[in-house]
C-alpha cells in the first residue's frame, strides 16, 4: 500500500464511489483480492472518493517500469508512505 495525505488520513478502511457509471462511479472486483492503483481524493468528512476521473489500473496491467517508480523511485520525490 503507499498513500499519500497521512496529514490527513493514518489508514484507509474503506473506499467510495458513486453508485453507477453514469454519476462518474467505478466497479472495481472485489472478491478475488486484485490489486489497485487508484488515484482519488480525501474528503472534509475524511472518506477516500473515487470516480471515473481518477486514475485507476488493476496492479497486473502496469509495465514493469510504471511498478518499479512506484515502488522505489515515488517515495524519493515525494513526503509519503509507501509499504
Amino acid at each position: 500500500q503507499m498513500y499519500k495525505g497521512f496529514e490527513k488520513l493514518k489508514d484507509v478502511q474503506y473506499v467510495y464511489t458513486p453508485f453507477d457509471s453514469s454519476l462518474c462511479g467505478v466497479k472495481l472486483e472485489a472478491n478475488n483480492k486484485k490489486q489497485y492503483l487508484l488515484t482519488g481524493q480525501i474528503l472534509s468528512d475524511g472518506k477516500v472518493l473515487i470516480h471515473l476521473c481518477n486514475y485507476i489500473e488493476p496492479w497486473d496491467d502496469l509495465s514493469l517500469s510504471q511498478k518499479k517508480s512506484l515502488n522505489q523511485r515515488y517515495q524519493m520525490g515525494c513526503g509519503c508512505k509507501v509499504s
